[in-house]
């Protein structure tokens, strides 16, 4: 709006007229919340994980037994300066390019062609390139172990799969 021109202003307690829709614009907007809501029905009665965001969101409507385990994926690598020694490395996008939870909504992709890890060992390189090359990289699934809700000290590990340089 340029300098100096004149602005529409409604008093205080002044009622606006309400904006009518034409028909084309009520029909679009009625088919648009039935698909939807035939999506989140759909979704939430048969739908999984990967039909976000019309899948059932178990993590909200699910609990864990108070005295089994928790699961955390990580990642461990070995780098080209200490090719012997496996080290955590985080799993975020400032490191590798993606999230945990996007590496975990492959893990059976990933157990079934572990070479895909050498994706995170490529955008590691690209995105830390002062840092020492990864030669190798294994997913790990660490399961924190509970007792009436709360952590035990015990964990185990469960190595999901693992890639090496060639």
């Amino acid at each position: 709006m340029a300098t100096g021109e004149p602005v529409a202003a409604r008093a205080i307690g002044q009622e606006s007229s309400p904006v009518l829709l034409g028909r084309a614009s009520r029909i679009w907007r009625t088919v648009l919340v039935l698909v939807l809501a035939v999506g989140f029905l759909g979704g939430t009665t048969v739908g999984d994980d990967h039909w976000w965001p019309f899948s059932p969101w178990r993590m909200y409507s699910t609990s864990t037994d108070p005295n089994t385990s928790v699961a955390s994926t990580r990642i461990e690598v070995r780098t080209a300066a200490d090719p012997g020694r496996w080290t955590p490395a985080p799993l975020t996008p400032e490191n590798v390019g993606l999230n945990r939870a996007e590496i975990e909504g492959r893990l059976d992709q990933i157990r079934r062609d572990p070479a895909m890890l050498a994706t995170l060992a490529s955008s590691h390189q690209a995105l830390r390139p002062r840092e020492p090359a990864w030669v190798g990289i294994r997913v790990v699934i660490r399961r924190y172990h509970l007792a009436d809700g709360a952590l035990t000290g015990e964990f185990s590990d469960e190595d999901v799969a693992q890639w090496s340089a060639p």
